[in-house]
């Protein structure tokens, strides 16, 4: 189902390359026309347009003359197994749902119907970054592409929700982000439902959780898209719950020994001496539980990290819990980092950690 259908509405005296945009904008691979009360006269897919252009057919021509008319629909109220019925017989994906006199709904697609419902918190990968640590394995494609064994370290992010019955992704893409969208689609073939937050610019982890406010009612992930983990991702958002924390953020020990011999003083007498310490602190590990109330706090169209979000929530006074991870994590910022998640992936063992219980 669509929360915002008006994002995929177009008029037939929309130019062929406005509705370019508008399909970029919607993700669907689809848009549908409406007339000025809203009754569906239409519908046009990328791939009409393509065979548009390829025929010598003007940008600015209307699409009135390239849309399907009397388009396949299903009445408000239909019952799932009438919808997959009429899905499968026509061999389409997706089907727009109107009310008696023909007014646009929703839509619903065959994602939806042959998914499994899975929970009903989403999931928002950030996977829009350039990935410059890394030099010349991002030159060509975005670090949440890069491969640990066999797969895309964003399929790893992917499986790991999944197992645990968090299939509604959003994945906000920046850099090269044809080559998630080529890969991954629509998410079916992946097993989960997946749209994606398209960043125009630049607007930092907490601005492209902004972009999805709209369509998010119930406590959500947020993950970065150069992170791989085992982390029992139940666990974390079941503390994140019981807890009514407005953020808990994923932490994780992370020590280091100072190659010297640190010593302690007072005034101008040294009072003992430490040879090499290890040093331990707990790091931000990239991994969040948020509430959809925090996202007002978000500014509209700029720079924001979720760090900064953080820091205005512990000003407010609201709850800023720590869910220290215990489980494989590793951050791939660095070359050596990559390097040893491929070495180690073929000691983790993959379970199904499918857990029946229930998240707000």
């Amino acid at each position: 189902m669509i929360n915002n259908i008006e994002k995929i509405l177009a008029y037939p005296y929309y130019s062929i390359k406005k509705s370019l945009k508008l399909l970029d904008k919607g993700a669907k691979g689809i848009i549908l026309v409406v007339d000025e009360e809203r009754k569906l006269i239409g519908t046009i897919t990328d791939g009409d347009i393509r065979r548009a252009i390829l025929d010598g057919m003007s940008l600015e021509e209307k699409i009135e003359a390239i849309m399907h008319r009397n388009p396949i629909k299903v009445k408000q109220g239909a019952s799932i197994e009438e919808i997959k019925d009429v899905l499968i017989k026509n061999a389409i994906k997706e089907l727009p749902i109107v009310d008696e006199s023909i007014r646009v709904i929703d839509m619903i697609t065959i994602n939806d119907i042959l998914l499994p419902q899975g929970k009903e918190n989403p999931v928002i990968i950030m996977a829009g970054g350039l990935g410059t640590r890394l030099k010349d394995l991002t030159k060509e494609i975005p670090k949440p592409m890069l491969r640990i064994g066999k797969d895309p370290i964003l399929q790893h992010i992917i499986n790991n929700f999944k197992q645990y019955g968090y299939n509604r992704m959003f994945i906000s893409v920046n850099y090269k982000a044809e080559i998630i969208e080529n890969y991954f689609q629509d998410g079916y073939a992946y097993g989960v439902k997946i749209e994606y937050i398209k960043e125009h610019k630049r607007l930092g982890t907490a601005g492209g959780i902004k972009l999805a406010g709209g369509f998010i009612k119930k406590s959500f992930f947020v993950i970065n898209g150069d992170i791989f983990t085992n982390l029992n991702l139940e666990n974390m958002m079941n503390f994140h719950i019981n807890n009514d924390f407005d953020i808990t953020v994923g932490t994780r020990k992370h020590s280091f020994q100072i190659p010297y011999g640190v010593v302690k003083t007072e005034e101008n007498f040294i009072k003992g001496m430490d040879e090499k310490p290890t040093m331990e602190y707990l790091i931000n590990a990239g991994v969040y539980c948020l509430n959809p109330r925090v996202i007002n706090l978000i500014p509209e169209d700029q720079y924001f990290e979720i760090t900064d979000l953080i820091d205005i929530c512990i000003k407010k006074g609201l709850r800023v819990g720590s869910y220290e991870i215990k489980d494989y994590w590793m951050d791939i910022g660095r070359i050596e980092d990559y390097n040893k998640v491929n070495k180690d992936i073929y000691d983790l063992i993959s379970v199904d950690k499918s857990i029946d219980s229930k998240c707000d």
